[in-house]
């Protein structure tokens, strides 16, 4: 993108100069239609900068976000090519056509799925398929961080060959961290009687007079099941 952004000021410089030069001399229309090709090319030179930062500014957010709410965090961040670029998509859009037609400054999104099985992502401008995670990535990504969501962004649409287009980005894998006291607060609860050496399922179990509520983990240290209410 840095370097479509210089030849569109170059170009504008170009014919912006060749514009002022040519009115003087008396060549008045010409010189005001290079005046105005000059002046569009900057326009453009200056949205992509402005759509580039906007892109950071999404990401700059996320990680605001993520450093003010304790609950996420965000684990990892990878640069990485995506792959399948050239396969057609389901309504018959070739991947090529689409990346062609991009500047780099679009937003995008990762999907996740299930391929024959095992863990995949589509990375995708709206809805279109721009191409996937590679297939090791994903998995391994799903194996270190279960459940947790990616957002990415383009770093690149590379011209890596004859017709053939790339795409580099960003990954960020976010995720939750689960406090412990919400995790005790979905395990298991059992009942024990501090008199006792068992644990049970059923406060009336045994005659308990005065049973007490605690995680089935921590009852797990200091008693045993019962055998008639635990089975």
């Amino acid at each position: 993108m840095i370097v479509i952004r210089i030849v569109l000021y170059v170009i504008g410089a170009f014919f912006g100069l060749s514009g002022i030069v040519a009115i003087p001399a008396g060549e008045v229309t010409g010189g005001v239609i290079c005046v105005g090709i000059g002046a569009l090319c900057i326009l453009l030179g200056t949205k992509c900068k402005r759509g580039k930062k906007e892109v950071r500014a999404e990401k700059k957010t996320v990680q605001a976000v993520a450093a003010r709410t304790p609950s996420i965090k965000i684990a990892e961040t990878i640069r990485t090519k995506l792959v399948g670029v050239t396969f057609d998509n389901e309504d018959g859009e070739n991947r090529q056509d689409i990346l062609k037609s991009m500047t780099g400054n679009e937003n995008i999104t990762v999907e996740k799925y299930t391929f024959n099985g095992e863990p995949a992502a589509y990375v995708k401008w709206g809805n279109k398929i721009l191409g996937n995670l590679a297939a090791d990535l994903a998995k391994s990504l799903e194996r270190k961080y279960p459940g947790a969501r990616y957002s990415a962004e383009i770093l690149e649409i590379s011209r890596g060959g004859v017709q053939t287009f790339g795409c580099n980005i960003e990954l960020d894998v976010i995720i939750e961290n689960k406090s412990k006291e919400a995790e005790k607060k979905r395990e298991p609860i059992v009942y024990v009687e501090n008199n006792s050496k068992k644990y049970h399922i059923d406060p009336n179990c045994s005659g308990m007079k005065k049973p007490k509520s605690i995680p089935l983990s921590e009852a797990k240290k200091k008693y045993t099941a019962c055998k008639k209410c635990c089975k």
